[in-house]
């Protein structure tokens, strides 16, 4: 095989790499992108799904052995658990990458989560402000279409009179059942902010509530980078599928020289280039820069502190669930269109983590769903009428609540490479991680307010499970900073080591506050882009 060039190479074609090439192939510039997975019209994917019979984040998408991601049933054969606290992190290596089973929440961080340190003397302070992400937020708002309350903003302010592209998601019936007590508590639920369409926009369809947002919508109602992508595609942009990216040589004046990518059939290839794009999320960046060990960098890309790997973030989770006195009628529209404001943000920051609770409109599902219950029913000698009749009494009234705890960012919490290798040849991902004690305080308000709210909507069987790491939330390994024995790259994304080499996504981002982390991947994505555009 010929070797490949572009004057400018990136590493993944997800939320990260897919803002950042469309940024640039519409500037005119020569980009390449290395995908390590397929691409499949989304019916196949939905064919996939059916036909799996685990319905978890991955079902939809088939791991392959030449490009192998975790998968729902088994994710001990994919990380090397060390412990103390099992890793159940969820990606994706496919075309639009990880977004294709995202929530699909659009928000923005808030101002103080960028400066928790100072604050609140937790974590750390990221070395860029909120101030200084708002023009590239509302540009990435502007290609997503973002579905929201004018009236509400989670905590992220926006310029006077600025609205939401298109209305907000209704609030499901469930919701407000919640609401009434939560009044009783003192406490408020308002509407999420959706990268999910309310109404025709870009040529997507509106929602229609099939409420598998997680794993595959099956419309495309709901965003995903694959649009995005697409876009850089037409504006110019290539793309390499099934090219894994395994090695990154650096020259003597420490530069990046070349990307080694390994084929299905293991054919190799070289890509060269002027400069170097990393965006292949928090688990993939650290392990491929760590997997290239050489003379020039013997402890692996970006390393030379040991700082590569480090400070992994997560969010811890857990569920509460009952049967309520009145039906609540989940298992409709989006799996999450409302939660409890209070607790993101605020003072007690100092004392426990911040937690985010929302109204899973998926009922059990997870825990205790309805093939679960049928079975049950039918175990008990349950047929006809009577099963369906049961069915619908028990169903219309589960309530789960999910609150999910910041982590803290510590360097002990961190990937490196096992010694056992995964299908493609390439050291498994090792993975170390412990839950601290100010997250674990977090966790034990939130089980204490989910208890209440179920208990006075009338349950009296009121489950919770063991708390869990969240497997949507992976970021840290490549830390933005100013100091390079605490940091991989500067607040331009620039390697502190490798002077044409950038790292882009969640594996640059400081904290993993409440709000998601992708409305923020895309705007430096797009921030980057300016930043190489002037260059």
């Amino acid at each position: 095989m010929s070797d490949l060039y572009a004057d400018i190479v990136i590493v993944g074609s997800g939320m990260a790499g897919a803002h950042l090439s469309r940024s640039l192939a519409e500037a005119g510039r020569d980009v390449l992108v290395l995908e390590a997975g397929d691409s499949k019209p989304r019916s196949e994917y939905l064919a996939d799904f059916y036909a799996n019979p685990v319905k978890g984040p991955q079902a939809p998408y088939p791991s392959q052995d030449w490009a192998p991601h975790p998968t729902d049933t088994d994710y001990d054969a994919f990380y090397d658990q060390a412990g103390p606290v099992r890793f159940v992190g969820a990606y994706l290596r496919i075309y639009g990458g990880t977004t294709w089973h995202w929530t699909g929440f659009a928000d923005r961080l808030r101002p103080n989560d960028f400066k928790s340190a100072t604050l609140y003397g937790r974590g750390a302070d990221w070395p860029i402000t909120y101030d200084e992400l708002i023009p590239y937020y509302e540009q990435a708002e502007a290609r997503w279409g973002v579905s929201g309350d004018p009236d509400f903003t989670w905590g992220a302010p926006r310029k006077p009179g600025e609205g939401y592209t298109m209305p907000p998601i209704p609030a499901s019936y469930m919701d407000l059942q919640i609401q009434k007590a939560l009044d009783q508590m003192g406490l408020t639920s308002k509407r999420f902010s959706h990268a999910r369409n309310s109404v025709i926009f870009d040529n997507r369809p509106a929602c229609c509530g099939n409420n598998t947002c997680v794993p595959i919508c099956p419309i495309g109602a709901k965003y995903d980078a694959s649009f995005d992508m697409d876009k850089a595609v037409a504006a110019g942009a290539r793309i390499e599928l099934r090219a894994l990216v395994t090695f990154i040589e650096i020259g003597a004046d420490q530069e990046v020289v070349s990307l080694t990518i390994r084929r299905p059939d293991g054919a190799t290839q070289k890509v060269t280039g002027n400069i170097f794009v990393l965006g292949g999320h928090a688990i993939e960046n650290p392990r491929l820069m760590l997997n290239s060990k050489q003379e020039t960098a013997p402890d692996g890309v970006g390393n030379a502190h040991d700082q590569v790997g480090r400070y992994l973030l997560s969010q811890y989770n857990i569920d509460v669930s009952g049967t309520v006195t009145d039906p609540v009628y989940p298992y409709r529209g989006p799996q999450q269109t409302s939660g409890i404001i209070e607790y993101r943000d605020g003072d007690f920051r100092k004392e426990y983590a911040a937690f985010g609770t929302s109204f899973m409109n998926n009922g059990w599902s997870g825990n205790s769903d309805a093939e679960k219950l049928s079975r049950d029913l039918i175990g008990k000698g349950m047929r006809g009428a009577e099963l369906v009749n049961t069915l619908n009494a028990q169903i219309s009234r589960h309530v789960r609540l999910n609150s999910s705890a910041e982590t803290l960012g510590v360097p002990e919490n961190r990937v490196t490479l096992s010694d056992k290798m995964d299908t493609s040849g390439v050291p498994r991902p090792r993975i170390n991680f412990t839950v601290d004690d100010y997250t674990q305080a977090g966790i034990t308000v939130a089980r204490e307010v989910n208890q209440k709210v179920l208990g006075l909507m009338g349950a009296k069987d009121i489950k919770e499970d063991t708390p869990y790491l969240s497997n949507a939330i992976i970021a840290g390994t490549t830390r933005m900073g100013t100091d390079p024995k605490r940091s991989v790259v500067g607040p331009d994304l620039k390697a502190h080591q490798h002077p044409n080499l950038y790292i882009l996504g969640t594996s640059t981002h400081v904290s993993a506050p409440v709000n998601a982390p992708s409305l923020t991947i895309a705007a430096m994505g797009i921030r980057l882009a300016e930043h190489l555009n002037k260059g």
